[in-house]
């Protein structure tokens, strides 16, 4: 099915601007002037605030998906597939892939007090399944005898997610290049620390 080009126009937009001024502060009229079209023109696609907060949320788990999780497939199961998950993550983050960083890290502690929201529930969703993925990753990696068997898995997904995340925290500091050297090593000394 092909896709209508207005609507993926004002979609790739928007999900730059959320990432940035996050989903609250997305609007349609601020979507029209960033796309040069009537709010008209956007309601035609996106009746409604919140019908544009969902189609964004789900573009962004697109672009997520295919720069993060989909690559990791093409390598083998176990700690080699756990690597390629942390690089892919950095690399997404250093390409810049969001205008704004990490879209989904933006947008959880930006919608976590607005239980109303209904894109908080996608968002929530998308960072829940992620950390899934590195939890069951790591279950391959015990399973195939390269992480040690006493690991728990749900400790080193979160050990492994924060060290991702500090990078978010020295790139707001203005130290990106130090955050991104220091969250790789505290990942490989994660990974060097688990491996049997």
């Amino acid at each position: 099915m092909a896709r209508d080009s207005s609507r993926e126009t004002i979609l790739d937009r928007a999900v730059q601007i959320a990432s940035v001024q996050g989903l609250d502060g997305l609007s349609i009229g601020g979507v029209a002037t960033a796309v040069a079209m009537s709010k008209g023109g956007i309601c035609a696609h996106f009746p409604s605030k919140a019908s544009l907060q969902a189609a964004v949320v789900e573009r962004a788990t697109e672009i997520f998906r295919g720069a993060v999780v989909e690559p990791i497939f093409s390598r083998p199961p176990g700690l080699e597939r756990l690597r390629a998950l942390t690089d892919a993550w950095f690399a997404y983050l250093a390409a810049e892939t969001f205008e704004g960083g990490c879209f989904f890290t933006n947008a959880l502690l930006e919608l976590d007090n607005l239980e109303e929201v209904e894109a908080r529930g996608a968002v929530a969703g998308q960072y829940g399944r992620y950390l899934d993925l590195i939890e069951r990753l790591a279950v391959e990696a015990i399973a195939r005898g390269e992480l040690r068997a006493e690991l728990n898995p749900r400790r080193f997904a979160f050990e492994l997610l924060s060290s991702q995340l500090g990078v978010l925290v020295w790139r707001g500091l203005g130290k990106t290049e130090e955050g991104f050297a220091l969250a790789r090593a505290a990942s490989n000394d994660l990974l060097v620390r688990s491996a049997v």
